[in-house]
């Protein structure tokens, strides 16, 4: 049975259970009400999805002008909410891009500088070995507020594989109720799953991974229950490797390789996507849940040979400069789309509200009615003005560090600062800068540092003060 249908086998089977649950169990029990599956938007917390994608490009989605891809999910839920299309990362890669998401700070605040790798690696880099489990986070706030959580898919915060010691924190140190992940400790998505036996292979493993996921996160989501759920759904695509089986490329017959390959991938990625929300309209949940899809940085840099890991990665910045590994908007700038039925108007693409991945973290406390902690000190801010559709402008400006390799054309920035419309790239000397204002030249193009002096080295000094702030810094 292919992927495809067993999903859609458990979506049939999930609607079953909830008819039989609504119409014959749940009568029969004192005290439980159904408001779980109420389909209104009288409970006072919103359930909340995160779907995040792995080096997605900004441009690989039809509903960003992409000519060939094929992403009918995404785009309908575009339609049926907000496009933003000024949202960074807090990373151009995948543990400190995720670190932000998760504790509202810089990564480099908590030491997570690259891709976690081996401890003797980590030593070398400065790289903390795993995300402190004790320090600030959104799935334990909202867990502590009332919320059932899950994390499934990829992890990435901690050692992994045969690098996981015995202290190694498991997901679950960190506020999640259930977990199924890779590239991390713990349960793998591939236990209790259907796609158990896909796992050894790499490459068939890399065709089957999000769909193991997204089966555990529609276990996790049919759960009846009486409380609200947080989860953090985390897919492969379009990370290495790129692979997609022989059913998954019919969509695409006369696409040549390697973009076929990619192609399929992306759109597999988008029928499973539509699964889970699919799934939330056949419980009535749609209408109470806020979800958000984005990607942790810009797409791979592909290569040419065919038997290379990236030959497959063609992915599109949508005409940015800089891909994965950069501070160039093309690494950083990715897909960020929100739909909140009631909350966020329908079919609404902003262009001009500059948002981060360090505001998740305040933004969705303040949508669930949290307070932050006291002595808590989120690098982000509340965004909701914005996810309301109403006109939103940054408090404050935005800022990197980048301390991996620079052996590409755009990666050689190792700090950045984003304020209003201008962007300001530099080493971290600063030997080199650039100045590129980002509203009249989102490409990154024409470096305007020595047209604007004063500019410049205000930006230049503003920069310098934040780094000297991190407590990491070497």
């Amino acid at each position: 049975m292919s992927s495809k249908n067993k999903i859609y086998k458990q979506v049939k089977n999930y609607r079953l259970i909830k008819s039989a649950f609504i119409g014959i169990i749940l009568p029969c029990l004192p005290n439980v009400t159904n408001h779980v599956y109420a389909g209104d938007n009288s409970t006072a917390k919103p359930n909340i999805l995160i779907i995040y994608a792995d080096d997605w490009g900004w441009g690989d989605l039809a509903y960003h002008g992409h000519p060939e891809i094929k992403t009918p999910n995404l785009d309908k839920l575009a339609r049926s909410g907000i496009d933003f299309h000024k949202f960074t990362v807090g990373n151009p890669v995948c543990s400190p891009s995720r670190t932000t998401i998760v504790t509202g700070n810089y990564p480099a605040r908590h030491s997570i500088h690259s891709a976690i790798s081996t401890q003797e690696k980590n030593v070398a880099a400065g790289i903390a070995n795993w995300l402190d489990p004790h320090v600030t986070l959104l799935p334990r706030l909202l867990k502590e507020a009332g919320y059932a959580t899950g994390h499934f898919g990829k992890w990435h915060l901690s050692l992994h594989g045969s690098n996981v010691t015995p202290e190694t924190p498991r997901p679950e140190a960190y506020g999640y109720d259930e977990a199924a992940v890779w590239t991390g400790p713990g349960t793998t998505v591939w236990e209790n799953s259907s796609f158990a036996g896909k796992e050894g292979d790499r490459t068939i493993e890399a065709s089957y991974r999000t769909a193991a996921a997204v089966e555990h996160a529609i276990n996790f989501i049919s759960e009846p229950r009486e409380k609200p759920f947080f989860v953090n759904l985390c897919i492969h695509e379009s990370h290495t490797i790129v692979s997609a089986t022989n059913d998954d490329k019919l969509v695409y017959p006369d696409t040549p390789e390697p973009q076929r390959t990619y192609y399929s991938a992306i759109t597999r990625a988008d029928r499973l996507i539509g699964n889970v929300l699919e799934i939330l309209t056949e419980l009535g949940l749609e209408e109470n849940t806020l979800v958000i899809f984005a990607s942790d940085n810009g797409p791979e840099d592909p290569h040419t040979e065919s038997s290379h890991v990236r030959y497959y990665s063609v992915g599109d910045t949508g005409g940015l400069r800089g891909r994965k590994r950069s501070l160039y908007l093309g690494g950083v700038n990715t897909p960020f789309i929100v739909r909140w039925p009631g909350i966020t108007p329908e079919g609404l693409i902003d262009t001009s509200s500059v948002i981060s991945g360090v505001d998740i973290l305040p933004t969705l406390a303040a949508a669930a009615g949290i307070p932050l902690p006291s002595g808590y000190k989120p690098d982000g801010i509340s965004i909701l003005q914005a996810f309301k559709g109403q006109k939103f402008k940054r408090s404050k400006p935005l800022f990197w560090e980048w301390r991996g390799p620079h052996n590409k054309e755009a990666n050689w920035p190792q700090l950045a600062m984003l304020d209003d419309d201008w962007v300001l790239l530099m080493s971290q000397d600063p030997w080199q800068v650039a100045l590129y204002n980002i509203v009249n030249d989102r490409g990154q193009q024409n470096n305007l540092a020595k047209d604007h002096p004063k500019r410049t080295k205000k930006m230049v000094k503003r920069l310098q003060q934040w780094k000297s702030t991190l407590t990491s810094s070497p």
